[in-house]
């Protein structure tokens, strides 16, 4: 699915072209001037990798996001204001439910402002492609304790599992835990999350 950009993207950064010798799928422009990029992967012929391009001149600089990156910044808005975070937190599961993000946006835009970190729009945008990336790579072999464990998780935070998203489930117990007030390393530790940034230049 081919993502509507919000402002001009370089030509450098358009789908068609070359990241790290990568062939570039898709691009997000977002309004703080960062860029999403995906480009295509090599786990399966479905699988993608996706980048945060935070610079583009003089030289492009950017980095791979993770889901622990979104998590201490949810953990970040809890300690700042926990009504808003709610709402990013609400918001987030309405993208992993396949709900429009553009429509998400305007929703939770306005509620959610004054918030430290991450704007809404970054944090939308590249979890849906994050999420959507742990879905394709899913194998389906998730140890039966961990799975209940996770459908424990999410039970108690309400959140219900869409259908074909237990590949993401992982991901989101994480955001789940946050919100009941576990610390991120806590969290980290029970997701088994790589937390440490990709930082690359060209």
């Amino acid at each position: 699915m081919v993502l509507t950009p919000l402002c001009e993207i370089p030509e450098r950064l358009k789908a068609g072209n070359r990241l790290r010798k990568k062939k570039i799928l898709d691009v997000v422009c977002l309004p703080n001037g960062w860029f999403l990029v995906k480009t295509e992967n090599h786990k399966s012929t479905e699988d993608f990798m996706i980048r945060t391009v935070y610079k583009v001149r003089p030289r492009l600089r950017y980095y791979t996001p993770k889901h622990a990156h979104f998590a201490i910044d949810l953990y970040g808005k809890y300690c700042a204001d926990r009504r808003k975070a709610d709402k990013v937190f609400q918001a987030i599961i309405e993208v992993w439910h396949n709900n429009p993000i553009n429509k998400v946006i305007e929703k939770y835009k306005t509620c959610t402002t004054g918030l430290p970190g991450y704007p809404i729009e970054y944090i939308l945008y590249a979890l849906r492609w994050i999420l959507e990336q742990e879905d394709i790579n899913y194998g389906g072999d998730r140890p039966e304790k961990l799975q209940r464990e996770l459908d424990e998780i999410l039970a108690k935070a309400g959140i219900k599992v869409p259908p074909g998203r237990h590949g993401s489930q992982l991901a989101i117990s994480l955001f789940c835990n946050i919100k009941m007030g576990i610390h991120p390393v806590d969290a980290f530790i029970r997701a088994n999350l790589d937390v440490q940034p990709r930082f690359r230049k060209r």
